[in-house]
């Protein structure tokens, strides 16, 4: 596949799929946004958060085939890429397990943080299972966690007080950029494999 398909793959998937999980924290009372800040918003959501969720997803889908490279795992088949199925399956937990971090009835900094880190470190196992995947599971979460962190500084949304208990953001955020790593990192993986070795199902 094309360089450009890739990225335009990654990104408009991104761009759609990210806001439902996001709309879900709004409506859950997880997160919020500044009303009247912003010039559009859509469902409570400003104009700009399709386009951070794009620019997030085509940056780990696009560098994580060639990350691979340099960590010597190019070469690994994880299960979540052998076939499209699988690649949707790890999507779909991921979006499941974003949705369950605003709606599970669990405390911040608790057993909520517990859940989801089991989830998380399920979703590696059944489709990754390399320590390639997990450090870059890590380092995903650790910069992810980050800028949200900067833009809950700068104003641009916030984590209601039930969750906000580090620095402004939940104790369990890395738990989800963890599961986003492997969800999208396989389907980047995917989509840069020879077309002769992608299946269908």
């Amino acid at each position: 596949m094309s360089i450009g398909k890739r990225l335009l793959i990654l990104f408009f998937l991104g761009f759609f799929l990210g806001p439902i999980g996001d709309y879900t924290h709004v409506i859950s009372e997880t997160t919020g946004y500044p009303q009247n800040k912003f010039v559009y918003y859509f469902l409570s959501l400003p104009f700009w958060v399709p386009f951070l969720f794009g620019t997030g997803t085509l940056l780990i889908g696009f560098s994580f085939p060639y990350i691979d490279r340099v960590l010597g795992s190019a070469h690994k088949d994880r299960v979540g890429t052998r076939s499209a199925a699988l690649v949707a399956i790890g999507l779909v937990f991921f979006l499941g397990t974003y949705m369950m971090s605003g709606f599970l009835p669990f405390k911040t900094g608790g057993l909520l943080d517990v859940a989801l880190a089991v989830l998380a470190i399920l979703i590696w196992l059944a489709l990754d299972g390399t320590w390639q995947g997990f450090l870059l599971a890590v380092v995903t979460a650790i910069l992810g966690t980050f800028t949200e962190i900067q833009l809950v500084k700068a104003g641009a949304f916030f984590y209601r007080e039930r969750a906000a208990n580090f620095h402004g953001v939940p104790t369990w955020l890395p738990w989800l950029y963890f599961s986003a790593s492997v969800a999208v990192g396989n389907l980047g993986r995917y989509l840069a494999k020879p077309p002769a070795s992608r299946k269908a199902s």
